[in-house]
């Protein structure tokens, strides 16, 4: 390798340096190949066995969230298991207990089915196991946390014994959970009684062992104690926050400025465009409900339209998806929902909703804020639709999916030594590792995603994979697809969190990368003799399937011939992988692990749109063990922060690009202190989700 392993374009090395590149190569390609999984519709992704990459650190965060989401459903649960209106006294290890609260209170009134009474000494002594269990696996994560800091164990760990520790927690729960669902006439889980008491073989299984231990837990012990089906009030969801954070959406969810700032600043916020004339044919919103919203007399769509002001949301890419049945029927409609910006003579020049269409055609039902019920039902309708073209397109599509590919290709293609795969790597740690979990558990048949989305598994997966073929990469960056939505103006559109603080990530991002690649390419002429980096572009191309990269010509093959285009392109790489990830991931335990707010399915028709409908919210709403299911995988998913954007952890050993780095780092330092100021601002919607401290550097999770 080089001089003090100083970073080296392939071009510049040594002969004999350029060979032992090849066979360096070579090895890597024999060890990361590509499968394209029908599962994700043909999509690259690795073939196993998945090189593991994670490290001890990102174990424990993981292991720590898994036994927050136990407690949190003990919490909740016993005091429903203590609750039976029923006298069975019972001995608890040596200790007499009644079965009736130990506050002396009265029971609770809860539909218990018949058989689960006869479990209940069953159901409250594998209740008190499974909080003592949970208790002792704290206090040995505790000890495992110090030992791991003070080994300054932060590398791979082939064995992630922590995981291995918090398995044997799922295979005890799981296996007495089961048992105890017999006594109790659970039919949910006669089907996969063996499902958690199979033996987890390595780290890789931990995310299936999650999905299946929170599943089959809440099953359980929600059925026998009577927690299942629908909700009475929207108090009972909020019950469901116990050992975790009540969201904010929680004393939201209802209002129409919840509603349109889930657009610029919640959990999927690039949806929204510029409304145009041609969008108003298919949407006949009358300029009498416009003036009448607006209190703006005389004011017209068509003006708004003109002005800039009107703004759309459009979800018929869901058009595809076909209502899934699993565990029950399903609603899922393909609406539109137009927004407009007030005058300036307006304090607060927030976005505000204007009208909703459900369905596509020019005929659909549209409805306003003056009507009452339907309009309630309306916005959830849009919050369903969004939070599924969310999970399946902007969150499991664009970024997951789609960085995959790079990961690979970097792997294969560019040397350890090569500057941008020193650069790359510390930005994909973590992403084969996280996106096979996915493939076989959470996005898999009977996993989170066909239990919680709206669609079958097979359409969802599909819309997922149909919105990563449609990717023009060079169309793809963010300064590029905010002109293109025709969000960019602060002027026209003042109140865009999302939009202002990924800018401003994007363009440090991109100052950083230029500063990194000028010290290793003096001129475009170094761009296109890296033929490892050729390589690379070409792959992604042949192999990756990723469409209109590059700067070739139409009919040529792939190639990168400038400086500025390798740092645009760079910039967009990265900026997926750390800032975008951060912008879908982490709302969904801030936003979306609250039911009401953004529920991921209808469990009603939609009324029609004649006469007083006689759905109510709580009909379309998800039923209570949905919600749990929903809090407990959105709480889990955003709820492990691994790795800190900037820091590179030592990764970055050359001083030249140290220099670099703490000039990034400063500015990053910078932003943070910026955003909060921004958010302390009456006008604009508070944003936490991309302060820089909280966007980790790869799709670790």
């Amino acid at each position: 390798m080089s001089l003090f392993n100083v970073p080296v374009l392939p071009q510049n090395d040594t002969p004999t340096n350029r060979a032992a590149r090849a066979q360096e190569l070579i090895q890597k390609q024999t060890q990361y190949q590509y499968d394209y999984p029908s599962i994700v519709g043909g999509l690259p992704m690795a073939a196993t066995p998945i090189p593991v990459d994670i490290s001890v650190d990102w174990a424990i965060q993981v292991a720590e969230v898994a036994i927050t989401l136990g407690e949190n459903l003990v919490s909740i649960l016993l005091p429903n298991v203590f609750s039976f209106d029923v006298q069975i006294p019972i001995t608890l290890g040596g200790s007499s207990f009644s079965t009736r609260s130990a506050s002396g209170s009265q029971p609770v009134s809860l539909a218990v089915p018949t058989d689960a009474i006869g479990a209940e000494p069953e159901i409250k002594r594998l209740a008190l196991d499974l909080q003592g269990l949970l208790s002792s696996k704290r206090k040995e994560l505790g000890k495992m946390t110090e030992r791991a800091h003070a080994q300054k164990t932060t590398g791979p760990a082939p064995g992630l014994s922590i995981g291995g520790e918090i398995e044997k927690v799922a295979e005890h729960a799981g296996s007495s959970l089961l048992h105890a669902a017999e006594h109790a006439g659970s039919s949910l889980l006669h089907t996969a009684e063996s499902s958690l008491s199979e033996d987890i073989a390595d780290a890789r299984d931990i995310g299936s062992w999650l999905a299946k231990l929170v599943k089959r837990i809440f099953d359980a012990y929600l059925s026998a104690v009577g927690l299942l089906g629908r909700a009475k009030d929207l108090q009972q969801y909020t019950a469901q926050f116990r050992k975790l954070a009540l969201p904010e959406s929680a004393g939201l969810a209802q209002e129409d400025s919840f509603f349109a700032s889930l657009r610029v600043a919640g959990p999927n916020p690039i949806v929204l465009r510029r409304a145009t004339a041609a969008d108003l044919d298919a949407f006949p919103a009358t300029d009498e409900q416009f003036a009448s919203v607006t209190g703006e007399p005389g004011a017209t769509v068509k003006a708004a339209v003109a002005a800039g002001s009107l703004y759309l949301v459009d979800y018929s890419v869901l058009s595809a998806i076909q209502p899934g049945t699993s565990p029950q029927q399903k609603y899922l409609t393909v609406p539109k929902a137009l927004f407009y910006v007030p005058s300036e003579v307006e304090s607060r020049r927030a976005l505000r909703p204007f009208a909703i269409q459900i369905g596509q055609e020019a005929t659909s039902p549209i409805f306003y804020p003056s009507d009452g019920l339907s309009w309630s039902l309306a916005k959830i309708c849009v919050n369903t639709a969004d939070v599924n073209y969310h999970e399946l397109i902007s969150h499991l599509g664009l970024t997951h999916l789609l960085t995959e590919p790079f990961v690979i290709a970097t792997e294969r293609q560019l040397d350890p030594q090569h500057p941008l795969n020193i650069l790359l790597t510390p930005h994909f740690a973590g992403t084969l590792f996280i996106n096979y979990a996915a493939q076989t558990s959470l996005i898999s048949p009977g996993g989170p995603v066909d239990l919680l989305l709206a669609g079958t598994i097979a359409t969802s997966n599909g819309v997922a994979a149909s919105a990563v073929k449609a990717v023009r990469y060079n169309e793809s960056f963010l300064p590029l697809t905010l002109a293109f939505r025709g969000v960019d103006s602060r002027e026209a559109l003042p109140d865009y969190p999302y939009r202002d603080d990924a800018l401003t990530l994007w363009n440090a991002l991109r100052d950083w990368v230029s500063d990194y690649v000028g010290i290793y390419y003096s001129s475009d002429g170094d761009v296109s003799g890296d033929y490892e980096l050729q390589a690379w572009v070409q792959e992604l191309v042949t192999s990756g399937h990723i469409q209109d990269i590059g700067e070739g010509a139409p009919g040529e093959a792939a190639r990168i011939a400038t400086i500025d285009y390798l740092v645009t392109l760079l910039t967009q790489v990265i900026f997926t992988a750390s800032v975008e990830h951060a912008a879908v991931n982490f709302p969904q335990r801030t936003i979306m692990s609250y039911t009401p707010a953004t529920p991921l399915a209808g469990f009603a028709a939609f009324p029609a749109a004649a006469g007083a409908p006689e759905t109510t919210v709580l009909d379309i709403l998800p039923p209570l063990n949905e919600s749990a299911l929903q809090q407990a995988v959105g709480a889990g998913l955003g709820g492990v922060y691994h790795t800190v954007l900037g820091q590179y952890g030592g990764q970055i050993a050359d001083p030249r690009a140290l220099i670099a780095l703490l000039g990034f780092q400063k500015k990053l330092l910078a932003i943070e202190e910026q955003i909060h100021a921004a958010n302390a601002r009456a006008d604009r919607t508070s944003y936490l989700t991309l302060l820089p401290s909280a966007i980790p550097q790869s799709i670790n999770i």
